[in-house]
């Protein structure tokens, strides 16, 4: 007698990404436009976005999530990366109040779907974000 088992999927666990929280100041260097002028950097850019992109950081082209879920002071948003991306789906950490400054790497062309979960950093500005995406 023999016992047989349903046969299930198995359904990859998802991938989590990790966006540095800070750029240290002294990762970062700024050109004086006039001469005469000294450049300072006296503190770190503090990590203020994170979202999967359409292609490479210098075409701008942050996705748009699905109505998210807030909760008290986390919220997550759910991105679709079903589609097309000729440029590759990438993610995109933002850094400054307004995100003046990006990172960004190449995501696996498989991934069909990214969630970001947000909450308050520890510092005026700041966020912190877990990126799971399958």
């Amino acid at each position: 007698m023999s016992i047989q088992l349903p046969f299930h999927r198995a359904r990859a666990s998802p991938t989590r990404f990790h966006c540095p929280q800070e750029l240290p100041a002294t990762s970062l260097s700024v050109q004086s436009p006039q001469p005469g002028w000294r450049t300072f950097v006296g503190s770190p850019l503090y990590l203020s976005g994170a979202a999967p992109a359409d292609g490479p950081p210098d075409r701008l082209g942050i996705l748009r999530g699905e109505d998210g879920i807030r909760i008290k002071s986390t919220w997550t948003q759910k991105y679709s990366l079903g589609g097309r991306y000729p440029e590759g789906k990438w993610l995109r950490c933002d850094y400054g109040a307004m995100g003046e400054v990006s990172l960004a790497m190449r995501l696996p062309d498989e991934l069909k779907e990214c969630t970001v979960v947000g909450k308050k950093g520890e510092h005026a500005g700041e966020y912190e974000f877990e990126i799971s995406c399958k």
